[in-house]
């Protein structure tokens, strides 16, 4: 009997994220108090000038199809965002409004990835790089980001990684699951190497405005002979809390946005309509509501890091950007997944590193986009925990 699903579909395996969500549900069925911090969203309602904007729009008739490109109006306030906050001239032109940024890295890698053709993929990182590569029938390569290094890629494995068939580069800044922010200095190494072998770079910039004390958000598009290698993604579910409303947004070169709107057109047809009106205003509003959730976001930050750093048998890094944090259970003398469900026992659920790729494994991520108190709550929880191990 032949199979009734496609060949390929046994290397995509279901997300270790939410085989740890389906057990916190479960408990939570069974009258249990689960401290849930594996949520990658941020806990803020979206600004309400999004929403009256959004509403606006669906009320005044824009409810029908855009552009397959999205809306004219957005695709130029990302261009004049572009110029503003990157220093980049990158024209609405080059500009395809998605369904959120996951739409836009699978149809970055549909367009630009045949079979056998090699990504590098820095690890650990967001299981969705390494799913769509193998979807394109590409091949995913996984270099280690180091603790030590404050898990930024290091020029000298990146070089190990190349062969003859690598195409493209995956660059996380600042990093999920880590919290990694890369310096200019940082990028000007990975863009040596980047055009040395003639790479692609997928720039995925959803975090940049989740920075925190000295760090500042870079991207390599901005750097010599590297705007033309670039594609950059980005949205607005991470600095304006519109994870439900998916929207985001990729820019590239025109060559390669030809082929990505073919794939666009075929699949989503065009991001919500009203949707991207919400996106305008998002944008072209006063930015005071970013600077509030990110101010809330970094006083988290110090607290949960302040608490971990204090725990014997768990080491944690100050990471500079997002909201997780990426401590070391090493010293427990269990995996990451032991870890994460002892942990989930003792009444707070992370994510166990290995989620994220083979060089997680020994971590735990954890998202501190919950209430101070309630992240209180889950460091005393934790620090009990360990000591029952």
């Amino acid at each position: 009997m032949k199979s009734r699903t496609a060949e390929k579909m046994n290397l995509i395996p279901f997300s270790g994220i939410r085989k740890v969500f389906e057990k916190v549900n479960e408990l939570k069925s069974q009258g249990e108090d689960v401290i849930n911090l594996c949520i990658g969203r941020p806990d803020f309602d979206t600004p309400e000038h999004i929403k009256i904007q959004a509403k606006n729009a669906m009320d005044n008739g824009l409810v029908h199809y855009t552009s397959n490109y999205g809306l004219e109006e957005l695709r130029n306030v990302v261009s004049e965002k572009f110029k503003k906050d990157n220093g980049l001239n990158i024209d609405g032109s080059q500009v395809i409004m998605t369904v959120g940024a996951n739409e836009a890295v699978f149809i970055t890698m549909m367009a630009t990835l045949d079979p056998d053709d090699e990504v590098i993929i820095p690890n650990p990182t967001w299981p969705h790089y390494e799913t769509c590569a193998v979807m394109t029938g590409a091949k995913p390569v996984s270099v280690p980001l180091k603790e030590k290094n404050g898990f930024i890629l290091d020029p000298a494995d990146l070089e190990a990684a190349i062969s003859n068939k690598t195409k493209l580069l995956i660059l996380n800044t600042p990093g999920n699951p880590t919290g990694g922010v890369y310096s200019e200095s940082d990028l000007e190494a990975v863009a040596e190497i980047a055009k040395k072998h003639d790479l692609l770079v997928l720039s995925d910039e959803i975090y940049e405005h989740l920075v925190y004390d000295q760090a500042r958000h870079n991207s390599i598009a901005k750097l010599p002979g590297m705007q033309d290698k670039t594609i950059i993604v980005n949205g607005f579910s991470k600095a304006y809390s519109m994870t439900g409303w998916r929207l985001g947004y990729v820019a590239a070169p025109p060559d390669i946005i030809s082929a990505m709107i073919r794939i666009h057109q075929y699949t989503v047809t065009c991001a919500t309509s009203f949707v991207q009106a919400g996106g305008v205003s998002a944008l072209t509003s006063s930015q005071e509501c970013v600077n509030e959730m990110k101010s809330a976001f970094d006083e988290r930050r110090k607290m949960v890091v302040s608490r971990l750093q204090k725990i014997k048998g768990i080491n944690c890094n100050n990471p500079q950007g997002a909201f997780y944090v990426f401590p070391s259970v090493k010293e427990t003398g269990l995996s990451s997944e032991e870890a994460a469900y002892h942990f989930i026992g003792h009444g707070v659920a992370m994510v166990p590193g290995s989620a994220f790729g083979e060089y997680g494994e020994g971590y735990l991520r954890i998202s501190y986009a919950s209430s101070y108190e309630i992240l209180e709550k889950a460091m005393d929880r934790i620090e009990k925990a360990v000591d029952l191990i």
